[in-house]
């Protein structure tokens, strides 16, 4: 990271309030965070998770290398973060470390199912300019855990965690571990065993919300404490809790790229139903600050409740709780 990293971060924050509170609007500088999706292939089959339930829609199982290579060098200088993950498992690309080195100084951060932890990827992780890497544990015994990762090994999961611990350890590696727990009914009584675990390791530790395909399901899935989950119960239904009506600002900050080198405004777009461009035709600044972005930014910061993918967010809410 550079001092200009930081004067475009707070670049972002200045254009965005003044668009926010005094309606003045301004071109964004190039965002401080990005996420591009490596992987859409997962190889569990977690039932609220669009990849897990097979119903994305990508024409790429992984994003080109070299495409990845030329996203770095053109926001180089600008980003605060760069994370490599989206909807697959990251681990599954063949070129995964060659990707990860292309975004050596700008804090790349990886969120993996924890499957693919064996002895030479622990070394290479531990090597690499990787900053912070998150892993699902949803469970400290079989039976929990596979409630939700369906098709997931725990006792696998389990080792590669201690091993990856061990080998930072061993290698004097700077990688932060972050043990997530994804909270609902079936497994919240073992959040506790969860952190004491995490601890036992040297990772972090926290409590993620979890999201459901359908509000309809909510009540399956959501924990005992509403505090802690993202859904209300109306009588007998379920509803996303209030979110803002007005701005975002994910519109100014970050944005995402598919495996199909698709642009797309944020992690809820799921399926590039708001595709913006294409890398294939476009740079990534050209589509950045085209008009069909500034349109989008322009209808969620008139009223959230026109855009589709906004229904489901949790914007302004903690998504995030300690053990």
């Amino acid at each position: 990271m550079t001092a200009l990293s930081y004067l475009n971060a707070s670049y972002t924050v200045f254009t965005y309030a003044a668009r926010r509170y005094a309606g003045i609007s301004a071109v964004p500088p190039p965002p401080p965070a990005i996420s591009i999706e490596l992987s859409s292939r997962c190889n569990l089959a977690c039932p609220e998770c669009v990849a897990g339930a097979g119903m994305l829609v990508r024409r790429n199982d992984y994003i080109s290398a070299d495409l990845a290579g030329e996203i770095a060098m053109q926001l180089r200088g600008h980003l605060l973060s760069a994370w490599l993950s989206f909807q697959g498992e990251p681990l599954l690309h063949p070129d995964f470390f060659r990707i990860a080195g292309f975004f050596r100084g700008m804090n790349p951060v990886i969120a993996t199912n924890g499957h693919y932890l064996d002895r030479d990827n622990c070394i290479g992780l531990a090597d690499s300019p990787l900053k912070k890497i998150i892993i699902s544990y949803d469970g400290v015994t079989p039976e929990a855990y596979m409630l939700y990762r369906r098709g997931g090994d725990h006792a696998l999961v389990t080792e590669g965690i201690t091993r990856l611990a061990a080998t930072i350890r061993e290698r004097h590696s700077k990688l932060k571990i972050v043990i997530q727990f994804l909270l609902h009914r079936g497994n919240e009584h073992e959040a506790k065993a969860a952190a004491a675990f995490a601890r036992s390791v040297g990772a972090h530790f926290r409590i993620k919300t979890i999201q459901v395909l359908d509000p309809a399901r909510a009540g399956q899935w959501m924990p005992s404490d509403p505090r802690r989950s993202r859904y209300a119960a109306i009588g007998q239904s379920w509803k996303s809790t209030t979110s803002p009506v007005r701005g975002c600002t994910r519109m100014w900050s970050s944005a995402v790229i598919t495996t199909d080198a698709d642009v797309v405004p944020c992690c809820f777009d799921k399926n590039a139903a708001h595709l913006m461009g294409n890398l294939g035709t476009k740079s990534f600044m050209d589509i950045w600050r085209n008009e069909k972005y500034r349109s989008f930014r322009n209808m969620v910061m008139q009223d959230r409740r026109l855009v589709d993918i906004c229904s489901d967010c949790p914007q302004g809410r903690n998504l995030f709780f300690s053990g």
